[in-house]
């Protein structure tokens, strides 16, 4: 076999088969194998060692992408992982595990050049521009703000009222109180415009990766 070889892991069959069509009919790609689930994606990496791995993250049920790339990054696997998704929240958790990038699923113009890129150079991609630098940025942010572990409990929970992240964190309601002040402060959250600091606040732990999610959103 020639060229770049890839094993798809996409859980949606129609999805797969889509991508599978994309990259077949580029003369430099080659797909050698297609998973449906996690535990076949790991699998096929090992056995087939491709030039890339291209995973859904979400694959239920079973072991999502996250676990597909601790596992493989675990045995020692160093094969480009790229991940496919469009859920935003979830590039740090790639790049965390060993990931080398992510590309969502709806920028099929992206997937050729994104791809081969990966595949020459080893480098890291991170394929939604504006994502990654707001990404980036985020990063930064946070690095500046040198968030104690208490502040950083606060912001995972942000989400939640006042109320019921004291009572989780099994403190007094004015600490949490002066705890979220001063994560305004020290993450430089404005309070002009047209979101509230707390949703300010809500959007970067999501975007952060660490968001803890209620079922109904404080406003």
């Amino acid at each position: 076999m020639t060229g770049i070889r890839i094993v798809i892991a996409e859980d949606e069959f129609f999805t797969r088969e889509g991508i599978v069509g994309l990259l077949n009919r580029e003369p430099d790609f080659q797909v050698i194998g297609e998973a449906s689930s996690g535990e076949e994606a790991v699998t096929l990496a090992k056995q087939l060692k491709p030039d890339v791995l291209l995973l859904d993250i979400r694959m239920p049920p079973g072991i999502d992408g996250i676990e597909v790339i601790r596992r493989l990054r675990g045995d020692g696997y160093t094969l480009p992982i790229v991940a496919l998704t469009n859920e935003k929240r979830l590039i740090r958790a790639v790049e965390q595990e060993g990931g080398n990038g992510f590309i969502p699923k709806n920028k099929h113009g992206m997937f050729i050049p994104s791809l081969r890129c990966v595949a020459q150079t080893g480098s890291n991609i991170f394929i939604s521009p504006d994502i990654s630098q707001r990404f980036r940025q985020l990063q930064e942010r946070v690095k500046r703000a040198e968030l104690t572990d208490l502040e950083t409990s606060v912001w995972k929970l942000i989400a939640y009222k006042n109320e019921e992240i004291a009572r989780r964190m099994h403190k007094a309601e004015g600490r949490i109180r002066n705890l979220v002040t001063e994560l305004y402060f020290k993450l430089d959250i404005p309070k002009e415009g047209k979101l509230s600091q707390r949703v300010q606040a809500i959007e970067l732990a999501r975007l952060y990766g660490i968001l803890e999610e209620p079922e109904e959103m404080t406003e």
